[in-house]
């Protein structure tokens, strides 16, 4: 099967471990011809690069082509914005894809894709949504755009795609708020990782034990991303320092924006149990997260919630509409630690050093979960059907 993804403004890095590039690696797993369809932009650290337009092919045996947007109203915003790509249309012609994958529900060249479909019905066209009210349509003047700009692309794309794919209920929520997509049209998929089998989770655990010089019965945990504000990592040290319990030991990833520099630095700095790690590729944070048991997410949603899951990690998170579904919690939501404030933090981190064994239940759930609704081994075959 011929396999498309087209991600216009996705930026897709090479060793990440978003979305795109974790379906892309499980459709080359499952022996299909697959090529990614991308904007001239790449991650370098945590640098968003300008490079050439190239076609080439990936490690994995996909093949990458990076296309520049045409120019709109001469203008970089308006450019950026629409999202029109009029040598799309030639690539669909050459490719003949048996199923399409459209990432982020915006954008001119839906329609394109949409008629390409048109004229070939053998081919399924599916979009996904990673847009809600954190990242999209956040003042009047954005939402109003997304609404008649992106809503007019959409709604003329809309008789063609199969099924547009939302990651979680703030998402699904905000589909019918901005463009008004009938729930017929729309079907849930998650957001996954690689799953570590307990073996793997044990090995990774010893591994950190031994190169940081931990106790045996260390609780090891892990934050990570881009430290802006809006992850709260202030907090989370906050909340950490006031627990003394030696078994402890954070280890925070990512990069400190310059706003950010003079509050968490003497926070990183005034306690030894916490390590910061710098800014390090996703696969990296991966590989050690199989060997963590908890990883901390106070602020904002991020992919590495899935990841933690899928590598045996219980998560402590701010109780998103998104992971407080069905689609995401167990039954009695469990599988979670919930905090909204300090406070709360700070009463999960005496809870689990009080009675380790509700750390490890709480671990156990969470990789049952993960096993059962995030493995992108699975997730990756959404597409091949209607």
């Amino acid at each position: 099967m011929k396999v498309l993804h087209i991600g216009m403004p996705s930026h897709f890095t090479e060793g990440m471990l978003y979305q795109e590039n974790m379906l892309i690696a499980m459709n080359r797993k499952d022996g299909h011809d697959v090529t990614i369809i991308t904007d001239v932009y790449h991650y370098e650290g945590s640098k968003l690069v300008k490079g050439p337009e190239e076609d080439r092919i990936l490690d994995n045996g996909a093949r990458l082509i990076r296309l520049e947007y045409d120019r709109v109203f001469n203008s970089d915003l308006w450019t950026e914005k629409i999202q029109k790509c009029r040598k799309l249309k030639k690539y669909l012609k050459e490719i003949q894809p048996d199923t399409i994958l459209y990432h982020g529900v915006c954008g001119f060249e839906m329609m394109d894709v949409a008629d390409y479909c048109k004229h070939h019905p053998e081919c399924l066209f599916f979009m996904d949504s990673h847009e809600d009210y954190t990242n999209s349509a956040m003042t009047p003047l954005s939402k109003a755009f997304y609404k008649f700009i992106h809503g007019h692309f959409v709604h003329k794309a809309l008789p063609q795609v199969d099924k547009i794919l939302y990651l979680g209920v703030q998402m699904r929520d905000w589909l019918k708020d901005i463009y008004g997509i009938p729930d017929n049209k729309m079907e849930f998929m998650a957001i996954g990782g690689i799953i570590y089998s307990t073996e793997q989770q044990r090995e990774a655990r010893q591994n950190i034990i031994n190169k940081y010089s931990l106790p045996q019965d260390a609780i090891i945990m892990a934050h990570s991303g881009k430290l802006s504000a809006g992850k709260r990592t202030a907090e989370l040290l906050q909340a950490f320092t006031q627990v003394s319990d030696p078994r402890l030991a954070l280890f925070v990833f990512g990069s400190i924006p310059e706003d950010m520099e003079s509050t968490l630095r003497p926070l990183l700095e005034s306690d030894n149990r916490i390590r910061f790690m710098g800014w390090k590729v996703n696969k990296e944070i991966e590989e050690f997260l199989a060997g963590v048991d908890l990883y901390c997410q106070p602020g904002g949603q991020s992919s590495t919630f899935e990841t933690a899951m899928c590598c045996g990690c219980a998560n402590m998170t701010y109780p998103h509409e998104t992971y407080k579904d069905a689609t995401y919690s167990d039954c009695n939501g469990e599988n979670y630690f919930f905090v909204e404030t300090v406070e709360d933090m700070v009463n999960v981190f005496k809870s689990i050093t009080e009675t380790p064994l509700l750390l490890e239940q709480t671990k156990a759930k969470s990789f049952a979960f993960a096993k059962l609704q995030f493995d992108y081994e699975v997730i990756a075959r959404r597409i091949y059907t209607a």
